[in-house]
């Protein structure tokens, strides 16, 4: 393959096939729409249109046949492709209508899609209540297991939040009415300069290619020029760099101010909270001192934590952390929150010792953290990329990304049994053809992992994230590698499990809605063998990133990236059957602590794949030796 776009997943409405009737007739079947690569469309004859020039009405021509007739899976690809506004914006009343038709039917897929739109209030009223309705019934969650998403703080007890720090309604109304106002403003201008800023680096570019041309002639008075212009446009691009930082921070700023009249978040990353019937409950590993790690969602909002009473430094990233004494029997634990304004909020919940591991059942269960022997956990593959080195010179070069992902790729193989392909500095052509290659070596009981170190680009309406290879083009986002190009090969993939672990700027735009959460380690023998068996069967589509829709740090520990080398690091330190949510929790409690002083906050993220076929269930990891 020579084409890296002839490797993208496109929406291909096959040929009808001649069949025969007995000796004497023959008759035409009707046109099969699938979703396969653009070479492969190609090969079997197949009707598409390229993936940057798709639309609303020829994916639709694909799809709607089928849709009309009542296929569940059509209706959730129609639902899909009006979610994803192909050539202009989204129409996501039409995107409820569709995915409704589908989950009516019992479409799992259908009912996650529609949960998010529920939870978003796109295309319908919001109602979080409905949106959590469909989440588990999509997912299959029990009722043991926790909901960790927005609609869960919505719902939840005052006492399981910090709540909203309100002052006077009517003026914080009148001021939040200005503040949404200036934001806007602000992030039109901010989506003008990235896109000033895409133009400068293609004339970069262009200037580059003639100043290399007029070397090769010997032309020195246009090499001086030439030379002349290079300087003058870098110096360009730097002010115009300047500028989308203080614009980011200017944005950043207000919308801190809006959202301080809106719920603050608070997080508690460990402990870990467990389910139960009455007061909030954290499990720990016996008695004694231990680390309590937290995290606010906005810090300037935020004048004073509280632990049992005791002031806490709060980080720039909102995380903060306070030793708490666990007496045999439990000790409760007390947080309090203070805004700018003097306003106050509790969280009250109880820290108790996890029990011994004897039991007194008289039924043999298997324990927790061991593979239960009637469950198979199929294949392990990963594909893991690291580019420090980029052909551009738009690009700086990277110190971490090459040897977190060699890192990386060693520990999967060596100690949890992975088939890897590492790919170091790789083109657009060259990742894209591994993850087809793996795409269609994977089977129904397998798992993949992906791993993406480098540099990661946004769109000037900040919802399209890129990754960026290592011929990519500066301001050219046909270089890039989108993660809506990402979740399509991931969707058309066999594997029953699939987690991305990206590290890179703006990873956070790969993921959306909410996963379930849960503390595996305190779960009872007696319910771990039935929920590994859960999150087994269903078809996941999961990513872990190192951040939001922000820039995160290259480097960080020592030759790893702050994220990379607590995921490594977790990794390491695992002797046992771990789900990816459990891994992600402590790496992001690590990244909480070590990362304060990092000039740019970073906030892991956890969630379900965009638009890539999530329906339920998580990636486990198994010691190869365990």
């Amino acid at each position: 393959m020579k084409n890296a776009e002839d490797l993208l997943i496109v929406d291909c409405l096959l040929p009808g096939q001649v069949r025969s009737l007995g000796r004497q007739a023959t008759y035409l079947t009707a046109r099969r729409p699938i979703r396969t690569t653009q070479a492969d469309c190609q090969i079997r004859g197949g009707e598409y249109v390229s993936e940057d020039r798709a639309n609303y009405q020829t994916a639709l021509k694909v799809w709607m046949d089928q849709a009309m007739a009542g296929s569940a899976e059509a209706q959730n690809n129609v639902g899909e492709i009006y979610s994803k506004g192909l050539g202009t914006a989204p129409d996501y009343g039409m995107a409820f209508q569709w995915f409704k038709k589908a989950a009516d039917q019992g479409y799992n897929r259908a009912k996650i899609n529609l949960g998010f739109l529920y939870e978003e209030g796109l295309g319908v009223q919001q109602d979080q209540a409905m949106a959590l309705n469909l989440y588990r019934e999509g997912s299959g969650i029990q009722d043991e297991l926790l909901y960790a998403s927005e609609v869960e703080i919505q719902l939840k007890a005052k006492d399981d939040t910090i709540g909203t720090l309100q002052g006077q309604v009517q003026d914080e109304r009148e001021r939040s009415q200005e503040l949404q106002q200036q934001v806007k403003q602000l992030q039109q201008q901010l989506a003008e300069k990235r896109s000033a800023l895409q133009a400068s680096q293609r004339q970069l570019q262009e200037t580059e290619g003639k100043l290399a041309q007029a070397k090769q002639g010997q032309d020195r008075e246009l090499v001086r020029l030439l030379e002349n212009q290079v300087l003058a446009q870098q110096q360009q691009i730097t002010g115009q760099r300047d500028q989308i930082v203080a614009l980011e921070q200017r944005t950043g700023s207000s919308s801190g101010a809006l959202m301080a009249s809106a719920p603050v978040k608070l997080d508690i990353l460990s402990p870990t909270f467990v389910a139960v019937r009455g007061r909030n409950t954290a499990v720990v590993r016996g008695s004694g001192k231990h680390r309590l790690v937290g995290r606010v969602s906005q810090p300037k909002a935020i004048k004073q934590v509280t632990v049992n009473g005791k002031p806490v430094d709060i980080a720039a990233n909102g995380s903060f952390n306070a030793d708490i004494d666990v007496a045999a029997a439990g000790s409760p634990v007390k947080v309090v929150a203070v805004d700018n304004r003097g306003a106050s909020a509790q969280l009250d919940f109880s820290v108790i010792p996890q029990a011994g591991g004897a039991t007194t059942s008289t039924t043999a269960a298997t324990p927790s953290g061991t593979l239960p022997g009637d469950v198979k956990l199929g294949r392990y593959y990963a594909v893991v990329i690291g580019n420090n080195t980029y052909r551009n010179a738009g690009y700086e070069g990277l110190k971490t990304a090459a040897t977190d992902a060699t890192a990386v790729s060693n520990v999967l193989r060596s100690r949890y049994g992975f088939q890897t392909t590492l790919l170091l500095n790789a083109s657009k052509l060259e990742i894209l053809t591994a993850l087809n290659e793996m795409r269609e070596k994977v089977g129904p009981q397998d798992n993949l992992l992906i791993y993406y170190a480098g540099h990661g680009e946004i769109d000037a309406a900040g919802k399209q994230g890129y990754w960026v290879p290592s011929d990519g083009a500066p301001g050219n986002s046909k270089s890039w590698i989108s993660n809506s190009a990402v979740s399509d090969i991931l969707n058309a993939a066999q594997a029953k499990h699939v987690l991305v672990v990206a590290d890179s700027c703006y990873s956070g735009t790969m993921t959306r809605a909410s996963a379930p959460s849960f503390d595996a380690n305190s779960m009872p023998a007696d319910k771990w063998t039935p929920w590994v068996k859960a999150m087994n069967n269903g078809r996941s589509r999961l990513a872990m990133t190192s951040g939001g829709v922000m820039p995160v740090p290259d480097a960080g520990a020592g030759n790893h990236s702050f994220f990379a080398k607590a995921f490594l690091n977790v990794l390491q330190d695992n002797n046992k059957l771990v789900e990816a949510q459990r891994v992600f929790r402590e790496v992001s409690t690590s990244v909480a602590l070590n990362a304060t002083n990092s000039p740019l906050a970073q906030v892991p993220q956890y969630a379900p794949i965009r638009f890539a076929g999530h329906e339920s269930g998580g990636f486990f990891f198994q010691p190869a030796k365990g």
